[in-house]
């Protein structure tokens, strides 16, 4: 069952031309990957022929039926990254289970529906001579790394990926230390990235100073950074990568409707008056580094 979502705003059509849908999507799979992450794939075939890397869906946590009763309908709904597509009709996020949606979503088991808004925002954009992708993630900023490695592997391009969190628990994927000083995302590694990760609890560095330090062994062209994370470590990837490797930053925001219209989400943004703002559904939520005000936008 699908129908258009009415009126979708200028911003959030796919590359196709169709806009986002409402739908309702069946739970094919429920699984804990990591510490407290879930994994869920959902049947939504018309989802996996439009989405783009670094798109989201937008989530009723509660049964599809109860959307109009009180007081679950007086509850908002969740955005959550795409993490894979499994086509012809499996998309795939992950959750870290907090809060009453996470609770909620993590408990729903294979059969039981989910009423989605989707593929919703402006993701990645790939250029055409691109032939290395540094990607740098944070914590859950690790749930949509995946769908973006496959297509940049798809299209032949070189795969960097450094990775961080305060400990491994805080990541929804398996880490593995082979070696002393060095550890890796075996998930990561399959599908086909060079993997380097560091946990502040255990190699007691930043994911940042990783960066920093890579910079020299970078070629200057045909390279381009991609970022999801907390804000503190976008702003200072924005910093390293001023006037070198061409950035985009996906950033996160409470939202509520996730179309634009409510702008809750608003981000500053760079501009001639200094008074500019951006939504992070509608505009983003993925930006040039360089359209953000990360001197206004607070932490």
């Amino acid at each position: 069952m699908s129908e258009p979502h009415t009126s979708p705003p200028p911003g959030t059509q796919a590359p196709s031309g169709s806009g986002p849908l409402r739908l309702q999507a069946e739970v094919l799979e429920s699984e804990r990957v990591a510490a407290n992450h879930r994994r869920l794939l959902l049947r939504a075939p018309q989802i996996v022929t439009t989405a783009q890397p670094g798109q989201f869906l937008h989530i009723w946590c509660h049964p599809p039926e109860e959307i109009d009763r009180p007081p679950s309908a007086a509850l908002l709904r969740r955005p959550y990254s795409i993490s894979r597509l499994r086509p012809p009709d499996g998309v795939e996020i992950l959750l870290r289970v907090r809060g009453n949606g996470g609770r909620l979503l993590a408990a729903k088991a294979a059969g039981e529906s989910l009423d989605i808004i989707g593929p919703l925002g402006h993701g990645f954009r790939i250029s055409p001579g691109l032939s290395l992708a540094v990607i740098v993630a944070g914590g859950i900023g690790l749930a949509p790394v995946s769908f973006l490695v496959e297509r940049l592997g798809g299209l032949g391009v070189r795969v960097i990926l450094l990775a961080g969190a305060e400990t491994d628990e805080k990541i929804p994927f398996r880490v593995e230390r082979p070696q002393a000083g060095g550890a890796t995302l075996p998930e990561m590694e399959a599908l086909g990235a060079e993997v380097t990760f560091v946990s502040e609890s255990v190699e007691g560095v930043r994911i940042t100073e990783v960066v920093q330090a890579r910079l020299d062994e970078l070629p200057g062209e045909g390279a381009a950074m991609f970022a999801v994370g907390p804000r503190a470590m976008l702003k200072r990837l924005a910093e390293i990568a001023r006037g070198g490797l061409p950035l985009q930053v996906s950033l996160e925001e409470r939202m509520a409707c996730g179309l634009g219209a409510c702008r809750s989400c608003v981000v500053p943004a760079r501009s001639a008056d200094g008074a500019s703002y951006k939504t992070v559904c509608r505009d983003g939520p993925v930006f040039d580094a360089s359209e953000i005000d990360w001197e206004r936008l607070t932490p």
